[in-house]
């Protein structure tokens, strides 16, 4: 990995032509197929209800080809291309530029028929997140942003608006994934949840981190960090003025890390009186 300062190659041009790209790959390979997938067409991975689809793939495929041509010089890591190739991942540490894809965020919904999936893109600069884009393909709308030039939610009407996430009193909702969290953990965890007024899981990533940035929920944690699944949304959170950092030791997230637990809260104090009810008596 080249440590000199690397000015962000993701032009205004260029982040134009990466929304054109996944609009037009929602278009082709993943609106088509949407409450049309044959059972063939669906597989599980690491369990049951962990699926990919062929539309996974295909808009995988057709986003990789793209974006290649972009940025010739990029990693390209995509969760397709990581689940037949985890060695990709390492590869991560040597490279200038990478590019992190989820073609297909909420896969188990998309599978299932419910309209709460997204596509997810982040660009890494010798391992910091310069640019992130979610996506959503029901509303064709996507919110985006450069690092350190705030976040914004755009519209196909062409409509833009900068987003933030507004401090206001105790965090009481949020997301938890708990089914992701080992059982042990999950007997541990899921009584202290109901000292909150409403917790949630979408199933999709790109949603959560969508709403976080809007300010309509005051925090999400996640225990399995996948760099498709938090790279952008994480950039995104903290251009809308949120706090962002590991659980165990406060530091700051890294698409290198694949052990911890990420928490992200709409201010730094809030964040920390979540980190005190989530570290206390933890195993």
């Amino acid at each position: 990995m080249r440590r000199g300062h690397m000015p962000s190659p993701v032009t205004e041009n260029h982040a134009a032509a990466l929304v054109a790209l996944v609009r037009d790959t929602a278009r082709a390979e993943i609106l088509p197929r949407f409450r049309s997938l044959s059972a063939s067409e669906i597989e599980g991975k690491s369990n049951a209800s962990d699926l990919v689809t062929v539309a996974d793939r295909a808009a995988e495929n057709r986003i990789a080809e793209e974006v290649s041509q972009l940025f010739p010089s990029a990693l390209i890591v995509g969760e397709e291309a990581v689940a037949m190739n985890p060695a990709l991942l390492d590869r991560m540490t040597d490279s200038e530029i990478t590019v992190i894809v989820d073609p297909i965020d909420g896969t188990w919904n998309y599978a299932n028929g419910l309209p709460l999936f997204g596509v997810m893109m982040a660009i890494a600069i010798d391992g910091k997140t310069a640019f992130g884009l979610l996506y959503d393909p029901m509303s064709d709308g996507w919110v985006m942003a450069h690092a350190g030039r705030g976040a914004f939610r755009h519209s196909a009407a062409g409509r833009t608006v900068r987003i933030s996430s507004a401090a206001r009193g105790d965090p009481t909702t949020g997301f938890v994934p708990l089914f992701l969290y080992p059982k042990e953990t999950q007997r541990w965890l899921a009584p202290r949840l109901v000292a909150f007024d409403r917790i949630m899981s979408f199933r999709c990533s790109c949603h959560e981190y969508w709403l976080l940035a809007e300010g309509a929920v005051d925090f999400m944690i996640s225990g399995l960090l996948k760099p498709w699944d938090h790279a952008a949304g994480e950039l995104i959170s903290r251009e809308a003025s949120l706090h962002a950092a590991m659980l165990d030791d406060g530091a700051p997230y890294s698409i290198f890390r694949s052990e911890g637990e990420l928490l992200v809260a709409r201010t730094k104090q809030s964040w920390e009186v979540l980190r005190d009810t989530f570290l206390e008596d933890n195993p």
